[in-house]
C-alpha cells in the first residue's frame, strides 16, 4: 500500500512525512539474515558519480543495509542487463520517451535476485533537469527500488515529504510556479528506514551475495536459471502495467519471464506541470 499526502498548506506543515511508513515495494526484498551486503555496479559517467555515491551513503545509514561499490566496464549501456546477484546502474540518452529513469528487480523464488537502475541523460541535458538536486532525487530514488522500497508519496504539486522516496515538481525545495514546496527530496527520511527495518526483520535461508547465487545458479538445471531479459527502454517491453502514478500514467510493469520468475519495472516519468 502506497501513502498518498494531500495538499497542505506549506505554513502548517512538518516535513516529517505521513504517519506510515508502509512503502514496500510488494514485499520484495533480497534474500538475507536480516541485513544485507550488495554490489552496486557502476557503468556510469563523472556527471553521475557524485549524485549515485551521496544515495548510496544515505541508504548505508539504514542498519540493515552495506553496500560495494565498483565500476565496470564493457556494458552495453541501452541494454544496462543484470548482473546475476548484483545491481548495475547505468546511464545513457535513452530518448525522449517521457521518463528520468527506471528500476528494474529480477525475482526468483520469491525474492530479488538482480537489480537494475537506468538514468536518461536526453532529459539531464537539459536545463531543468540539469541540476544537482534533479540528479540526487533520482539517483537516490532509483537505487532504492532495488532493494524493495517504494514511493511514500506520488503527488508531484504537493509539499515535500523530506525524502527522495516523494515525487515533486521542484526536489531543491521551495518556491517553484508560485508553490511552496518546502525541504528538498534529495535525500531521506525516518521513515525510509523504519521501512527498510520493517522489509529486511527476519533471516532467510539462502543468502542474496552474488557468490553464494551464482553457485546456486550453476547447480540448477538451465531451464531454472534466472531469465536475464534487457528491460528494454519503452512500456511495451516491460510487460503489463499493475500500478499507476497520481496523474494517472502507469508507473509499474510486471513480466513474468519463467515459471517462479518475473520481472518488475519501476519508471519514474517527468513532472506534469
Amino acid at each position: 500500500m502506497k501513502t498518498f499526502a494531500k495538499m497542505l498548506v506549506a505554513s502548517t506543515v512538518l516535513a516529517a512525512g505521513p504517519a506510515s511508513a508502509d512503502h514496500s515495494w510488494g514485499g520484495y526484498h533480497w534474500a538475507s539474515d536480516g541485513t544485507v551486503e550488495l554490489t552496486v555496479n557502476q557503468a556510469i559517467t563523472s556527471e553521475w558519480r557524485t549524485p549515485l555515491n551521496l544515495g548510496i551513503a544515505d541508504w548505508e545509514k539504514s542498519r540493515k543495509l552495506s553496500f560495494t561499490q565498483q565500476d565496470v566496464t564493457g556494458v552495453n549501456l541501452k541494454r544496462c542487463s543484470p548482473i546475476p546477484g548484483e545491481i548495475l546502474v547505468c546511464n545513457d540518452a535513452y530518448g525522449q520517451r517521457g521518463w528520468l529513469g527506471i528500476a528494474t528487480i529480477w525475482i526468483s523464488g520469491g525474492h530479488i535476485v538482480q537489480g537494475t537502475t537506468q538514468l536518461n541523460d536526453t532529459y539531464f541535458s537539459m536545463t531543468r533537469y540539469n541540476t544537482p538536486a534533479w540528479r540526487r532525487l533520482v539517483a537516490c530514488q532509483e537505487i532504492a527500488h532495488d532493494f524493495g522500497l517504494d514511493h511514500q508519496d506520488e503527488n508531484f504539486s504537493n509539499y515535500n515529504l523530506g525524502t527522495c522516496m516523494d515525487y515533486t515538481s521542484a526536489p531543491e525545495g521551495g518556491v517553484y510556479n508560485d508553490f511552496d514546496y518546502g525541504p528538498s527530496n534529495v535525500s531521506t527520511n525516518r521513515h525510509d528506514y523504519d521501512q527498510i527495518d520493517a522489509i529486511y526483520n527476519h533471516a532467510d535461508s539462502t543468502s542474496a551475495t552474488a557468490t553464494d547465487f551464482g553457485a546456486r545458479e550453476v547447480g540448477k538445471p538451465a531451464a531454472q536459471r534466472i531469465n536475464s531479459e534487457s528491460p528494454g527502454l519503452s512500456p511495451s517491453e516491460w510487460g503489463r502495467a499493475i500500478d499507476h502514478d497520481a496523474h494517472g500514467r502507469p508507473d509499474t510493469f510486471e513480466k513474468v519471464l519463467a515459471p517462479g520468475q518475473k520481472r518488475i519495472t519501476h519508471v519514474f516519468w517527468t513532472p506534469k506541470d
